[in-house]
């Protein structure tokens, strides 16, 4: 079976228009060409229950919770992924979640996140330490609500940390559901780690 994914996206807000739109970043494609060759990927709009039914509809079997979008803020987005998460959990179709994503899962599964000023993980880089091997040395950070280990779901198990010591990537044992608080889709060059990292989760060998 061939590898089918469905991508989750933000909500912005249209200038001059009275409507949310619904918006995926560019660089995804680019990044799952490379990672992915060959695999179908589907923009979900955030429709809660509606969202289900589409990915059942495209039999997909990939499920990748993008970033972008604080929880709380858009409530159809908060819906539709929450949707789409207890979806795959019972089907056990892996998980990726990036930056917000990462922070859906943990919120779903139990855990917390708390507001910083900024300075470790907004627009910078820095270091990870703590760290399984298939997590990068250093990584891009543009978030800021963090997980402090003790906000970290009781199911999950921390796989790198920020210099704060704060979760910067996780798995859920004995389930392909990974979450990382950095954006391999913005990576140029794309790094052999992340790239392994969806091959290993999405590949269709293993699905």
């Amino acid at each position: 079976m061939n590898a089918r994914l469905a991508l989750t996206m933000r909500v912005t807000e249209a200038p001059g228009h009275a409507e949310r739109r619904d918006a995926l970043a560019q660089d995804w494609g680019r990044f799952l060409a490379v990672a992915l060759p060959g695999a179908a990927w589907l923009p979900i709009p955030n429709a809660g229950d509606d969202a289900v039914r589409l990915a059942d509809a495209h039999a997909v079997n990939g499920l990748v919770l993008t970033g972008g979008d604080d929880w709380g803020v858009f409530p159809e987005r908060d819906a539709t992924e929450a949707a789409l998460f207890r979806w795959a959990m019972a089907r056990n179709i892996p998980v990726l979640g990036v930056c917000r994503g990462a922070q859906v899962i943990n919120h779903l599964l139990g855990g917390g996140t708390r507001v910083t000023d900024g300075a470790v993980h907004a627009g910078t880089r820095h270091r990870l330490t703590e760290r399984q091997d298939w997590t990068p040395e250093d990584v891009n950070s543009y978030h800021r609500l963090v997980l402090d280990r003790d906000m970290l779901a009781p199911v999950l198990v921390s796989a790198a940390l920020a210099p704060d010591g704060t979760v910067e990537a996780f798995h859920l044992p004995g389930r392909r559901v990974v979450g990382v608080l950095w954006h391999p889709e913005r990576e140029h060059p794309y790094r052999a780690c992340d790239v392994a990292l969806m091959q290993r989760l999405f590949t269709p060998e293993q699905l």
